[in-house]
């Protein structure tokens, strides 16, 4: 699927990379995009920053409904538990159990049915220090090995998101760009760079929060930010101009995909 880029994305990003220095932290990713093209079915693995928000899948199934060329059909699963690191997740049991997203009752209390999910992509996320703390920096390599190689004996494709310094500890980014990127390039899997649009974002547009006031989860903001990333990531295509409405003013939704799409670029190498 080509990248599509209308003119005011255009315009954005060359005006990012003519302005900012490379990305600090990350290594070059191996992958531009995932293996399968424009996933159906997507399982999101992680915790709180995950869930915060009613989901970050909402907003990314909401930027996929919105764009007409991606078709219909599109499921996604949102398996998460507080305060987790990878080690916490029997993934085999999360792509190989019948019964996850089997029903569901509607609105209306109408009971549906559904046939077993067949997930195509698995989006993977850590714990907020996993990757680059001492205790458990070692755990976060094994089981990002183990998980990838669970999934796709399971037929399913892995991905990383990698995740954002904390509001107060900017420098954070450093080590977990380069902890999520080289998990990624051993494995052979992308990694969504949410953290570095987060790094982005503080630079050039301060005045939109994306933390909540303990100053580590995503805010609606950040949230959005990071649906942004993963949806350009997954479908290669720019979230610029998406029309689905998160709730947080048309204004503030352009400035955070174009966020988005500046960082992915970088990252990227893409000019």
């Amino acid at each position: 699927m080509q990248v599509k880029i209308n003119q005011l994305g255009v315009l954005f990003c060359a005006l990012f990379f003519l302005s900012i220095e490379p990305l600090a932290g990350q290594s070059k990713p191996l992958l531009a995009s995932p293996e399968v093209e424009n996933p159906k079915s997507v399982l999101f693995i992680g915790n709180s920053f995950f869930y915060y928000n009613n989901g970050v899948h909402k907003p990314v199934l909401g930027m996929v409904k919105a764009n007409e060329s991606l078709g219909k059909g599109h499921r996604f699963r949102n398996i998460t538990i507080n305060s987790s690191s990878l080690e916490w997740h029997d993934v085999e049991s999360y792509v190989t159990n019948e019964k996850i997203g089997s029903f569901s009752i509607t609105s209306s209390n109408k009971y549906k049915r559904y046939d077993p999910e067949k997930y195509e992509l698995a989006v993977l996320m850590d714990c907020s220090q996993c990757p680059i703390h001492e205790d458990r920096k070692d755990l976060f390599n094994f089981y990002v090995d183990k998980h990838s190689k669970t999934l796709r004996n399971n037929g399913v494709e892995p991905s990383l998101l990698m995740t954002w310094a904390y509001k107060d500890v900017p420098e954070m980014i450093d080590g977990l760009s380069s902890a999520y990127v080289s998990a990624g390039n051993r494995n052979e899997v992308m990694v969504f760079p949410a953290g570095l649009a987060f790094k982005l974002a503080q630079d050039e547009v301060p005045d939109i929060d994306l933390y909540t006031p303990d100053k580590r989860h995503p805010s609606k903001a950040g949230t959005y930010l990071m649906a942004a990333v993963i949806y350009s990531s997954i479908y290669n295509v720019t979230p610029i101009g998406n029309s689905y409405d998160y709730g947080l003013g048309q204004e503030t939704q352009t400035r955070l995909q174009e966020i988005a799409w500046a960082a992915l670029n970088s990252y990227l190498g893409r000019e």
